[in-house]
C-alpha cells in the first residue's frame, strides 16, 4: 500500500472514531472531504478501495466504514471487552492474567449493586448497568462478557445486543439466545481461556455487522 494512500487511509479511520465519540452514527461523503480537506473524488476513491461504494446523495454507517478501515489497517481486532456482573466471578476474571497475555482489556465493569458501583477491581471502574450502552456505542466496544447470576443473564445479553456488541462470551450457566449474527460463546468454569478467545477472535474476523441507510 502507497505511503500517500495508507496516510489517507489513516486519517479517515481517527476521523470515523472522531465522530462516533461525538455522537455522530452516520456521515456522508461531503462531510469527510470538507473535514479531511480532500477532494471529494479523492473520498470516493479511498472507500471504494476498500470496498464501499455509495451513492452521492446516501449517508452510511460510521461503524460500517470503521470496522472496514480496521480490517483494512489491522486493527480489526479483539482488544477491549466490557464486563457485566462485577461479584465474585466476574472479579476473578477482571483480575485473571490470561487476558491480559491474550492481549484482551476489560475496560469497564457493570453491576446493578449500588453499593460497589463507583468502586474499582484492578483499576477497572464500576459502573450502572444502565450506562452500558451509550458507553459501547461511544467506546466502540465489540464484546461483552456475561458473570451477572444466571436469573440476569438474558437480560444482560439482551442489552448488550441492543448496544450493537457483536460478540457476547457467557460464563454463566444460564442458557441465553441471541440474534443471528452475534457471536455467543458459552465458557464453563475450568475452561483453557487463552484457546476460547483465540477461537472467538477467528470467528470474529469473519462477521461484518454493516447496515447503509439510503436516505
Amino acid at each position: 500500500m502507497e505511503t500517500l494512500v495508507k496516510n489517507n487511509f489513516s486519517q479517515l479511520l481517527t476521523l470515523f472514531r472522531f465522530l462516533k465519540l461525538r455522537g455522530r452514527t452516520y456521515v456522508n461523503y461531503q462531510t469527510l472531504a470538507e473535514s479531511l480537506r480532500l477532494p471529494e473524488d479523492t473520498i470516493h476513491s479511498l472507500m471504494a478501495d476498500i470496498g464501499l461504494d455509495i451513492p452521492d446523495n446516501c449517508e452510511f454507517e460510521i461503524d460500517q466504514g470503521l470496522d472496514m478501515l480496521e480490517t483494512l489497517l489491522g486493527k480489526h481486532v479483539l482488544n477491549e471487552a466490557f464486563i457485566a456482573g462485577a461479584g465474585k466471578m466476574g472479579s476473578r476474571l477482571i483480575k485473571n492474567e490470561d487476558f491480559k497475555s491474550c492481549g484482551l482489556r476489560i475496560t469497564a465493569a457493570f453491576d446493578v449493586d449500588q453499593s460497589i458501583i463507583g468502586t474499582e477491581i484492578n483499576g477497572v471502574k464500576i459502573v450502572s448497568i444502565e450506562k452500558l450502552a451509550s458507553l459501547a456505542h461511544r467506546m466502540h466496544i465489540a464484546m461483552g462478557i456475561i458473570t451477572t447470576p444466571p436469573d440476569q443473564a438474558q437480560e444482560t445479553a439482551n442489552i448488550m445486543v441492543t448496544s450493537k456488541i457483536q460478540v457476547i462470551w457467557n460464563f454463566t450457566p444460564k442458557k441465553i439466545e441471541v440474534p443471528t449474527g452475534i457471536i455467543l460463546e458459552n465458557t464453563p468454569p475450568g475452561a483453557n481461556l487463552k484457546q476460547v478467545f483465540t477461537s472467538i477472535s477467528e470467528r470474529y474476523q469473519t462477521i461484518k455487522p454493516w447496515t447503509l441507510n439510503t436516505k
